[in-house]
């Protein structure tokens, strides 16, 4: 159907368009706070709307409910023929019907029939997984309708499940993206960076950056601990080493290799403990070249004294790659003769201590190592691993040569 009467929509910012281009049938957008996921919710609903179709809306709670009442009543109201308020429902003149829903109570929709459902803020949804299944899913199946998930993470819950099936190729009705507040171009220079100051890092990973994180049972380290130790500036450092933890194999679905810069101070008095600076994390999944060249582009950032790399994955190949970008770069090659959570609770004892400090914020280091779990030892830390690696030949070891000043 027709219509004269135009809607003034928001135009999609990069992200969304991306969104927008890749779309499958069910989809998960998982994006930090003001990234414009509620307006692009709205703007998804309309778009159907506009083509005569039927479009359900559901909210976490009825409170969140009336607020986007308000606000897509306000937008959609020039094509608006039948406004009924008691029952969240808008009758447009396209034909299209919209159903606004809280999932405080998900069979509340039974029966009904759509094109397309938007669930917003989904991680906040109590039982998501049960309530998709059970009563959201059903009402797609007579018109093969679409779903939208729309959030900010919140933690490792039912949600973080729907978006993995995004992320899983053997899924190919999913999609999902993750996009960090700054996606949203037309927020104020400088907000984030603000925020940053003055938000602790676990939130600040999730709250903006959209990162699935938690602190699980039995990690060594917590976001707590890590925040009360860091400092935007470091001292005087006595040694300065790189840690290479080095992937075994080179592909897209290689693990990472951990490329970790640190440093310890040298006390004021003999009896003072030194504390450890954790200065810099390049990290990534890279080729032998491209590991090689970024440890020794931050040896040479930090005048370090020598990279330290593990070498039970072939030391001897460690080393000649390392040589081949940088000749002159001392190499010493360590070998993991004890497991990975031995080596990491006497570093974890450290910083529990006060005594290893984050040189500002380390977002993906942080992440791996409040939720890495030694109990449920699934994934590779490479991250941890480099750190371990390179506290431990700071702080838990002898030197092996002498100390020398080194100024940052």
């Amino acid at each position: 159907m027709s219509c004269d009467v135009e809607l003034h929509l928001p135009r999609p910012h990069a992200a969304q368009q991306q969104m927008l281009d890749e779309r499958a049938r069910f989809n998960v957008a998982c994006a930090g706070r003001r990234c414009g996921k509620s307006k692009f919710g709205i703007y998804v609903a309309s778009e159907a709307l506009l083509k005569g179709l039927p479009v359900g809306w559901f909210s976490p709670t009825y409170k969140m409910l009336t607020e986007h009442w308000r606000e897509t009543c306000h937008v959609l109201k020039p094509l608006t023929v039948q406004k009924l308020e008691g029952e969240h429902r808008l009758q447009l003149a396209t034909g299209g019907v919209l159903d606004m829903w809280s999932l405080e109570n998900p069979d509340a929709a039974r029966g009904r029939k759509y094109a397309l459902i938007v669930v917003d803020e989904a991680a906040m949804v109590k039982d998501l997984l049960d309530a998709w299944n059970l009563a959201l899913r059903p009402t797609l199946i007579d018109l093969r309708g679409g779903a939208w998930f729309l959030s900010t993470p919140r933690g490792r819950n039912d949600f973080m499940e729907l978006y993995e099936l995004g992320q899983n190729a053997s899924e190919p009705d999913w999609m999902s993206w993750r996009f960090p507040t700054s996606a949203n171009t037309k927020l104020p220079p400088g907000e984030i960076d603000a925020m940053r100051g003055t938000m602790t890092a676990r939130a600040f990973e999730q709250e903006i950056e959209a990162r699935f994180i938690d602190e699980v049972t039995g990690a060594l380290w917590n976001y707590r601990m890590l925040d009360r130790n860091r400092v935007a500036e470091f001292p005087q450092l006595r040694r300065v080493v790189v840690a290479v933890d080095p992937a075994v194999t080179a592909n897209e679905d290689s693990d990472e290799t951990g490329i970790v810069a640190a440093g310890v101070d040298r006390p004021a008095t003999e009896l003072e403990q030194a504390h450890g600076y954790v200065l810099a994390d390049m990290s990534g999944t890279y080729s032998p070249r491209g590991w090689a060249e970024r440890a020794i582009a931050l040896y040479h950032a930090h005048e370090a004294d020598c990279i330290v790399a593990e070498a039970n994955q072939g030391g001897d190949m460690v080393k000649f790659t390392l040589r081949t970008v940088d000749h002159t770069v001392p190499v010493k090659l360590v070998h993991a003769s004890r497991g990975k959570v031995i080596r990491a609770e006497p570093v974890a004892a450290l910083d529990e201590a006060g005594r290893i400090h984050h040189v500002g914020h380390l977002s993906a280091l942080e992440t791996q190592m409040c939720t890495w779990s030694p109990i449920d030892d699934k994934l590779s830390p490479d991250r941890v691993d480099a750190r371990v690696w390179a506290i431990t030949d700071l702080m838990l070891k002898k030197p092996l040569r002498k100390a020398r000043s080194w100024q940052g």
